[in-house]
């Protein structure tokens, strides 16, 4: 039995459960002419969101007073399909994050602006699940909104895909956290630079290896093929690549995995930029 704790509006309300726990639950006309203390009938349910923080209720009054209910209504299809498509469970902040993100870009198409994903090619080629499930979700947006917005806001839609795979796992996300800092000491040591967190750069840097780090542990398949450009990548970047050596024997045995030719390319190239 879920009874009615709070009615943000006729479509979302904040219930708690025969265990005492919150759930914030959406669903069109959820909440019609039902007040506080009363049950809502399960067959109006779309989705369903564990409140395992204050923030997370706060945050979703903020995205309703912000968002359009037509369009939080369409996120909540495009999360339901991406949790079929991707097999994953997306919690309250990815739901948030994504709403929020839909709904900017939606505007920003509007008004004529437009901003390149500067990691498309990277998360087309990393995770490419992903990526089809972000190009799925701007199918639902076209339909709906009656506009078509362009591959790289499949790619912004899939990174929050991954990021809410990887935000699943404190001990996980703990684990990324400490390897990213000891890699960014590694770069600045061996350069010899104070890397400038501000920069593009430095976040594609650090986004490709919160990347390959999600992969090695969750044991998604990596291809061992050596590329064509290795040979050349070495050769034309020898700082870079004396980094990256360095990088590879940490993560190999932090993570107890192999770093194959064009995973190590990738980072070569990465660092090269940074140094540039």
């Amino acid at each position: 039995m879920l009874r009615i704790k709070k009615i943000f509006n006729n479509n979302v309300v904040l219930v708690i459960d025969t265990k005492g726990l919150e759930r914030i639950l959406i669903g069109r006309g959820i909440a019609f002419r039902k007040k506080v203390g009363e049950t809502v009938e399960k067959d109006k349910i779309e989705k369903t969101f564990v409140v395992d923080s204050p923030n997370v209720a706060d945050r979703f009054v903020q995205l309703i007073e912000e968002v359009p209910i037509n369009r939080l209504e369409m996120v909540t299809l495009i999360i339901k399909n991406a949790e079929v498509e991707l097999q994953k469970t997306f919690d309250g902040n990815t739901y948030i994050g994504l709403a929020d993100h839909i709904n900017y870009a939606v505007n920003r198409f509007r008004n004529g602006e437009h901003i390149r994903n500067a990691l498309l090619l990277e998360i087309k080629k990393f995770y490419p699940r992903e990526y089809t499930a972000g190009m799925n979700a701007l199918e639902k947006i076209t339909y709906y909104e009656g506009i078509e917005l362009n591959e790289d806001e499949a790619g912004f839609i899939a990174l929050h895909f991954i990021n809410g795979g990887m935000n699943n796992d404190t001990a996980q996300t703990l684990l990324t956290t400490e390897m990213l800092q000891k890699v960014v000491l590694i770069v600045e040591d061996c350069l010899g630079i104070q890397l400038d967190t501000e920069s593009l750069n430095y976040v594609r840097f650090v986004t490709h290896l919160k990347l390959f780090i999600q992969r090695v542990i969750i044991n998604e398949p990596r291809r061992e093929a050596v590329p064509e450009m290795f040979d050349q990548v070495v050769q034309f970047y020898p700082r870079a690549t004396e980094s990256v050596g360095i990088i590879k024997h940490y993560l190999q045995d932090k993570l107890a995995c192999q770093i194959y030719p064009e995973e190590e390319m990738y980072l070569i190239l990465h660092v090269q930029r940074l140094i540039k």
